[in-house]
């Protein structure tokens, strides 16, 4: 449980001299708000036994935030001398302090990729199917989600967005009250469709593909708040350059998915604007050693960024290791396409001819998944979960790393990578009495 604690000004000698020869201020009031009506100071700090911000590792480290942002991170020892600098600078201070030796606290992970979990799927189109999935998410350690829409019709699309935008508005307000929890943030949607090719829209619907239509990405910008930050299209059809540079100029992300496209159309796609990859290798043109496809042409594209599902149904481990050595590191992202089973069931969904059908991962998972597979630490595989989501996004100077002026998103693992506590925005996900319980946490971390 944490400890509460309401630090004092200096002391009275101090006091006393600063006072001298001016009229004495009353006491703060019962309310806790001092007399000028301010509320104290609240300053949260999250001790752990090592903190990855992921560039450094930092042992008996802690996170110190004001409300939603990080003010600095460092080791536990200058970590609270900096809050007891803050505190004598303010009359009156609340320091919360979250106590986790024996964890190791990560930043908050980014899921760029995400359909649903929980028994929920965001095209169900209500707040309450959104606030499942999104509480699934956030208690394996999500804190941001792009909310994943996929191909149905004009009127379907624009309710399950407006769906999430309403719980999205409610939580920036702080006004979730139907929902009473601390939900990931929203950070935009991902609009998967309906500008695919039919023969590679895996459980797409093929009744609801159609031709490129800027009005209707126009419509839904006009209809919801949250912005649109990726748009999955086959970029061999009629009209697709002209459709990729319209979204590259409202600054949304135009990604090459659910395509047949071959290596030269894949290459036209890049001049047009293309710069992502949607689940790379799973509904696209395949590499071939005399027609290299989609995913060849991803796979040779510095500039590229692409989705790998590592679930071990949609990939190999072995095509996961030889795409990280191809791309640039910090091109590469690990993301769910959860659906409405993640969370329920380990299997994925299937269509009737036996096509995949999303998947039941969380990017817990998914990194438990590399590094039992691989090996690696870590410290080695958190980007493609936090830095590299965010810079893809234009998030990276806010979101994806453990650093002053970062969102205050945090999540405390044990060495197992289990989730013990998350906080997004500084405030707690788990309430005290829900928090995961299990064996003690160990004293020092696992390899990291």
């Amino acid at each position: 449980m944490p400890r509460i604690k309401t630090i004092k000004t200096a002391s009275k000698t101090r006091a006393a001299r600063k006072t001298k020869g001016r009229p004495r201020r009353s006491a703060p009031s019962a309310s806790g708000r001092n007399p000028v009506g301010r509320p104290p100071a609240a300053l949260t700090l999250i001790r752990a036994s090592a903190v990855l911000t992921p560039e450094a590792s930092i042992a008996d480290g802690a996170i110190l935030a004001r409300g939603k942002r990080i003010l600095a991170v460092g080791t536990y020892k200058k970590m609270e001398a900096a809050a007891r600098r803050l505190h004598n600078r303010s009359r009156r201070f609340v320091l919360e302090i979250h106590d986790r030796r024996g964890l190791i606290a990560v930043p908050g992970f980014i899921d760029i990729h995400q359909h649903g979990g929980g028994g929920a799927d965001y095209m169900d189109a209500t707040p309450e199917a959104v606030r499942t999935i999104l509480l699934l998410h956030a208690r394996e350690g999500t804190t941001s989600i792009v909310p994943t829409l996929m191909t149905a019709s004009k009127k379907d699309i624009a309710k399950a967005a407006l769906a999430v935008d309403r719980i999205r508005r409610e939580a920036r307000r702080g006004r979730d009250k139907a929902g009473a929890k601390i939900l990931p943030e929203i950070v935009g949607l991902h609009v998967e469709g309906p500008h695919i090719a039919a023969a590679k829209r895996g459980a797409q619907p093929r009744a609801f593909i159609r031709r490129f239509d800027p009005e209707a990405i126009q419509a839904l910008q006009k209809a919801v708040k949250t912005p649109i930050r990726i748009v999955t299209l086959a970029p061999e059809l009629p009209g697709a350059a002209a459709f990729i540079k319209f979204l590259d100029k409202r600054g949304i992300i135009p990604s090459a998915g659910h395509s047949a496209a071959t290596f030269e159309q894949a290459l036209a796609g890049f001049e047009a604007g293309v710069r992502h990859g949607t689940h790379l290798y799973n509904a696209m043109s395949g590499f071939g050693h005399r027609e290299p496809g989609l995913a060849g042409a991803l796979l040779l594209n510095d500039e590229a960024s692409v989705e790998l599902i590592a679930d071990g149904h949609h990939l190999h481990p072995a095509t996961i290791f030889l795409t990280m050595a191809a791309k640039p590191p910090d091109k590469v992202v690990l993301v769910t396409d959860a659906t409405r089973p993640a969370g329920i069931r380990t299997e994925p969904l299937r269509t009737k001819d036996g096509k995949l059908f999303g998947s039941t991962l969380t990017l817990l998972q998914a990194v438990r998944n590399v590094i039992g597979w691989s090996g690696w630490p870590l410290a080695d595989v958190l980007p493609l979960v936090t830095t590299n989501p965010a810079r893809l996004l234009g998030l990276d100077k806010k979101k994806g790393a453990l650093a002053k002026g970062f969102d205050a998103d945090v999540v405390l693992l044990d060495p197992a990578l289990h989730v013990h506590d998350v906080f997004v925005g500084g405030r707690a996900v788990f309430p005290v009495e829900t928090r995961p319980r299990g064996r003690k946490p160990k004293s020092r971390p696992s390899k990291i």
